[in-house]
């Protein structure tokens, strides 16, 4: 309906009566679904390393390899680079070459020459998960529950001013009595922000969206690899705030780099109760340095660093440290202590795509001053966190690792999808940087006692066409301190199979 709504609208503003556009839209949406589930015609498929590009000459392909969809994926991300005219695309319904049309070609978009673009966007994914006994009980955990339920647009103005504007559906309001106990509400906007591209080295975005730190952390939701990120990814990286970055490529996207400054350090440092950190200055720098070898394997080699700095005061009775939950269960394992002065991150991760497999692994490191926060307003030491993680990927039906995937045929177009297996272990955990003593657990010990989890996640993945997606995870958890644990002896098992469509 609300495509159809403005349909409407475009069309009555192009002078065309809007019976003609709806009734278009119809046509061409069926068209679109009917394509879907048709045999795909060949095309070029764009390479993470950043072979491949438009203009130069593809490499031979076997004449067995399976034909590309004809089509990108909806959450795929275009090269910057791709010098086609982005206007030109598969299906139109048009009231002329520079008037307001309809099309569709990763998204619905609604154009007006190219002066305006307005794509719509969204994601959903429902879970079906399970854990320990009693877990959906202490956890308030739903067997079935729709975990993410996204809706928004992105577009353009003219060429060079970008924007999109995302929102979650399924964000719960809080209560009057949970407000008037102090609970912070939860932002329903995700990425609202407008990027400015007239000089391509150094372009400008403002609003919300994800600081420039950890791989993990900034790899979509529909692109990752596994149901849940990385516990460093959820409880360490900063994600995202309100701010202004200016970000740019060199080397045909050979040299990466991000720096902006924040309004806070982002919704992951928050809680309910917990206001996280202020003013937060953010760097991130990527490159592919093997990439001039040509060199088969290491090629497709990415690196990266980042680090942010962010003041830290602690003005409630609630300790403003950040803490450590397990993976999907989300049990606390490490309660926040009492921070002031500066908190300080880090990270280095690579990348590393070889055919149908890849590799990622990513460390993460995070100091908290504490300062005047002892018994007797003392200094204490710093507060410190670490993570780690390795993970591997490999697509059993033959095709080359991409995010998101294409498959080589799409199910029930003369294939079976997809099929890729994947695996990950983590650690993350909490200390001192420093302190004498016996430690304890105490928010103003000066010796914190340390406390970690390790976590081992296996799954399938099962893309079925550039719509949908299966993932099935089976998750082991360890948590060191037993007083912490949810379980009596510190280990157990968690299952998640995971529906997934974008549109």
């Amino acid at each position: 309906m609300l495509i159809l709504s403005l349909a409407g609208a475009l069309a009555a503003a192009s002078g065309v009566p809007a019976g003609d556009a709806t009734a278009g839209l119809k046509t061409f949406a069926t068209a679109e679904i009917v394509r879907a589930f048709r045999p795909a015609a060949p095309s070029l498929q764009q390479d993470p390393a950043g072979r491949n590009k438009p203009g130069k000459k593809p490499k031979k392909k076997n004449k067995d390899k399976a034909a590309k969809a004809e089509n990108p994926a909806p959450d795929e991300i275009q090269d910057p680079d791709d010098t086609q005219d982005t206007d030109e695309t598969i299906d139109t319904v048009a009231t002329g070459k520079g008037g307001a049309r309809l099309e569709w070609k990763q998204h619905p978009s609604f154009r007006f020459g190219k002066v305006f673009r307005a794509d719509i966007e969204a994601k959903f994914q429902e879970d079906a998960h399970a854990s320990y006994p009693g877990a959906l009980i202490a956890q308030s955990l739903n067997t079935f529950e729709l975990h993410r339920n996204r809706v928004g647009i992105q577009g353009n103005f003219f060429k060079h001013i970008e924007y999109e504007i995302e929102r979650e559906l399924t964000e719960r309001e809080l209560t009057e009595k949970e407000l008037q106990a102090g609970k912070q509400p939860k932002s329903h906007w995700k990425d609202v922000d407008v990027n400015v591209t007239y000089i391509k080295n150094a372009q400008i975005q403002v609003g919300k969206f994800k600081i420039p730190f950890g791989l993990d952390q900034l790899t979509g939701v529909t692109h990752n690899d596994f149901a849940y990120r990385s516990e460093g990814a959820n409880y360490l990286a900063p994600a995202r705030d309100i701010g202004a970055m200016v970000h740019g490529r060199f080397l045909t996207r050979g040299l990466n780099y991000w720096a902006g400054v924040f309004r806070h350090d982002g919704e992951n440092s928050r809680t309910q109760k917990q206001t996280g950190a202020d003013r937060t200055f953010a760097a991130r720098v990527t490159g592919t340095p093997f990439r001039a070898l040509d060199v088969a394997g290491i090629d497709g080699l990415d690196l990266g660093t980042a680090f942010t700095v962010s003041a830290l005061s602690n003005p409630s009775f609630e300790a403003n440290g950040l803490r450590g939950r397990t993976v999907m269960t989300q049990d606390t394992f490490y309660r926040s202590v009492y921070v002031q002065g500066r908190r300080r991150r880090w990270e280095g991760d690579v990348d590393w795509i070889f055919g149908p497999a890849s590799a990622r692994a990513e460390y993460t490191w995070v100091t908290e001053d504490r300062l005047q926060q002892g018994i007797g307003n003392e200094d204490l030491p710093d507060a410190r966190a670490r993570s780690w993680y390795v993970s591997g990927t490999w697509l059993l039906t033959g095709e080359e690792k991409t995010r998101p995937v294409h498959p080589a045929h799409d199910f029930l177009r003369g294939g079976i999808g997809a099929v890729e297996l994947v695996g990950r272990y983590e650690r993350m955990w909490f200390d001192s940087a420093g302190g004498t003593g016996e430690a304890f657990r105490n928010p103003r010990a000066e010796n914190i006692l340390p406390s970690s989890e390790r976590a081992l996640t296996l799954g399938v993945n099962w893309t079925l066409n550039r719509f949908l997606k299966l993932q099935l995870n089976a998750i082991r958890e360890h948590v060191t301190d037993p007083e912490r644990s949810p379980v009596p002896n510190g280990a157990f098992w968690s299952r998640v199979l995971r529906l997934q469509f974008v549109l």
